[in-house]
């Protein structure tokens, strides 16, 4: 069961992923995000539900045809969390303990630099391993509604799936 909520969430994400891009290809202008679930994706910005819509079918319909670079984003989340984890994880190792702490601070700067450097393709790699999943073949969409209109507008895309993927 776990396993199956799990496949859901990573496959919605993959799916919300595909969306937001091809929004951000089609002119929408940040802020837009979105958060899965397993029952489908909320995205986030100034948008309409046509347009939601629209990027949601293709790119589902492009998932579908194995174009599983959708799934991965630059801006996801994993990438943003990679990042502050491996920051923080250098900055700790190069300032270590002790009195000479602050003399450490311009390497550990640098650390930080290069830990950020990284963090995209680590980030990147996570996505296509742990948190996204990008088979789609018997995934259907089942709505599209805004949900919020406020400073950002909220659209709800609801997902359905056949058997769970293994």
């Amino acid at each position: 069961m776990l396993r199956d909520v799990i496949s859901r969430v990573r496959r919605n994400h993959a799916l919300e992923h595909g969306t937001i891009t091809l929004l951000l290809q089609r002119g929408m202008k940040p802020p837009l995000g979105g958060y899965s679930t397993a029952g489908g994706f909320f995205v986030f910005g100034g948008t309409t539900s046509a347009d939601v819509s629209d990027a949601a079918v293709e790119a589902l319909s492009r998932l579908k045809q194995g174009e599983s670079e959708l799934a991965v984003s630059p801006f996801c989340g994993t990438n943003l969390a990679t990042a502050a984890l491996l920051a923080g994880a250098v900055a700790t190792m190069v300032l270590g303990k002790g009195e000479k702490r602050l003399q450490r601070l311009p390497t550990a700067g640098m650390a930080i630099v290069v830990a950020t450097m990284l963090a995209r393709p680590i980030g990147n790699t996570l996505q296509r391993r742990y948190t996204t999943l990008a088979d789609a073949r018997d995934m259907d969409i089942s709505g599209v509604r805004r949900v919020w209109t406020g400073p950002l507008t909220i659209h709800r895309v609801s997902t359905r799936m056949g058997s769970p993927l293994r």
